[in-house]
């Protein structure tokens, strides 16, 4: 889900390398590229050339085989699936790795993942096809076919348009409100009714910040409109149609299929812990954000409409051409820096569903995804109907590397290494990391006691937005549980010092929190705050009070 994630936030994750998640990741968390990242990736590589080199001879293949090979055990990516589209046809695909590293299963081209923000354009094609359909209109009014849609600014809720939706300029922050869908209990309507509170961070309109929550809002939109489901509107109107067999929408479905791979994530976010598979989160709530699970073979068809601007691979309108045009189009335009122009890339803008930049003279429409244990990529260059497909079921950045090495292959300096400049910036990222943990540490206050009797802290919590958390004593300690996730935000309280607590949840991808309580002028306990690092998150934002 994806991944993507304030350019702040960016940096602090990734340094330079964070994906934009639906978790977030993410999208970065997870989801979801960041136009900061993909900016930064591009630096890495690119290299001014004239056009002559366009008409170079196709790339080594085997050469390429090899690279990515030792990219994979450079970066530690436990499975990998790469494609090559071009002309409509997938011309070249490989998988790398395991499935599962507790498992001997190849990964292969027919390796289904989470794709996570890769999602968007789906959601934002399902918009278009309604407006072919002549029952949308991208500058219709939200109100005007979901009146419950409500922002905590009225002239925004008034004024919110269709388009407004799917291009990440509705005024939050990025990642803004992604706790309310990441393993709660909620549905998309209650997500998106306790979201309405959380006032805006930036002016309408006037700049960039990744929204997962307006996604769930154009699902939301694609329902009423359709009279159907998210699901079953992209399995009927989209997957069918380009013959995406093993594309699903519903991670209930993975039980009954082989050549699946799972997430994998060093236990809270640990470099140095095992690598571990996990389970698939379900996040039906976000599924117009991050609902879809693929493969290389299904999104070469995919991409192929996309490079063939609305058409099949066989020359069938699948789009029109104007709402193509009108989706891959900028609505926002991004900051590129000095340093980027004179690697030759002079745009970056927000498309819908979409982000697109320029290289040695092609526009490339692109899209991250980022779920705990899933990094994924992909870029289409329409102008020579080519596409390339990376998908990761890790942690790390060689998604983006390989991409801009397929990339350099085929438009522009072929000897360029990607991956040999953006390790180096890795490790600097982990030096920075293992910084800040061994900062906490350093600063914790040895021989300190709760201020209060443990039974004192216990009692049911509340945050306006977020909902409901419980403190128990049990086995002469402390429990908080996030009552709307309680499979990930559930764990015991550690006494760290004073009166602030290690909580220990049971969220792999995470690091553990801390719970910090705060007392009124009699030293009553009134509530607590979290501090949990995580750029795809915004738990500082959360602020429970205690019930009576």
């Amino acid at each position: 889900m994806g991944l993507t994630r304030t350019v702040k936030a960016t940096e602090e994750r990734l340094g330079p390398f964070r994906p934009a998640t639906c978790v977030g990741y993410t999208c970065l968390m997870l989801d979801f590229l960041h136009p900061s990242l993909r900016a930064t990736i591009a630096s890495l590589a690119l290299l001014p050339l004239s056009h002559a080199l366009h008409a170079q001879k196709q790339p080594d293949l085997k050469k390429l085989d090899a690279y990515i090979a030792k990219a994979v055990t450079d970066f530690g990516q436990p499975g990998l699936a790469v494609g090559i589209v071009q002309g409509g046809k997938l011309i070249w695909s490989h998988g790398y790795g395991r499935l599962d590293v507790a498992k001997p299963d190849p990964v292969t081209e027919n390796s289904d993942f989470y794709c996570a923000s890769l999602s968007k354009a789906f959601t934002v094609c399902a918009i278009g096809m309604l407006v072919d359909d002549g029952v949308l209109k991208w500058d219709d009014k939200v109100i005007e076919h979901l009146p419950w849609f409500k922002l905590n600014d009225p002239y925004v809720t008034a004024n919110m348009t269709v388009r407004d939706l799917l291009c990440h300029r509705a005024g939050f922050i990025t990642f803004d409100g992604d706790l309310l869908w990441y393993g709660t209990h909620y549905t998309p309507r209650e997500i998106l009714d306790r979201h309405a509170k959380e006032p805006l961070t930036y002016g309408f309109r006037s700049r960039f910040g990744y929204s997962n929550l307006m996604l769930i809002a154009a699902a939301a939109l694609i329902e009423k409109k359709s009279d159907v489901t998210w699901d079953q509107f992209i399995t009927k109107r989209i997957l069918e149609p380009l013959a995406m067999t093993r594309t699903r929408v519903e991670t209930a479905d993975l039980a009954k299929m082989t050549d699946v791979a799972l997430p994998h994530v060093h236990k809270g976010q640990d470099p140095k812990a095992p690598l571990m598979s996990m389970a698939y989160q379900p996040l039906q709530g976000a599924d117009g954000a991050c609902g879809i699970i693929s493969c290389v073979t299904d999104l070469a068809k995919w991409d192929a409409m996309w490079m063939n601007e609305g058409k099949t691979a066989d020359g069938k309108v699948f789009l029109k051409e104007g709402t193509w045009t009108t989706i891959t189009t900028d609505q926002l335009s991004n900051e590129v820096a000095p340093e980027e122009n004179i690697t030759g890339k002079h745009y970056d803008g927000t498309a819908m569903g979409w982000f697109t930049e320029d290289r040695d003279g092609y526009k490339i429409i692109t899209h991250s995804g980022g779920m705990p244990g899933f990094i994924l990529n992909h870029a289409v260059v329409p102008e020579k109907d080519f596409a390339v497909i990376c998908l990761g079921n890790g942690e790390t950045y060689s998604v983006f590397a390989i991409t801009d090495k397929i990339l350099n292959l085929y438009l522009g300096n072929g000897m360029a290494d990607p991956v040999a400049d953006m390790l180096p910036r890795i490790e600097q990222r982990d030096l920075r990391d293992a910084k800040r943990v061994g900062d906490r540490a350093a600063a914790r206050i040895t021989g300190t006691s709760p201020s209060r009797p443990l039974v004192q802290y216990t009692g049911t919590y509340t945050d306006k937005i977020y909902g409901d958390a419980v403190i128990t004593e049990t086995g002469g300690g402390l429990s908080l549980s996030f009552v709307p996730a309680p499979e990930l935000f559930t764990g015991t309280l550690s006494h760290w010092h004073y009166d602030t607590f290690q909580w220990n949840h049971a969220d792999p991808f995470l690091e553990p929190g801390y719970i910090t309580f705060s007392f009124d002028a009699d030293h009553r306990i009134t509530g607590f705050k979290v501090d949990l690092h995580s750029p795809d998150f915004h738990f500082y934002k959360l602020d429970f009070k205690k019930k009576p």
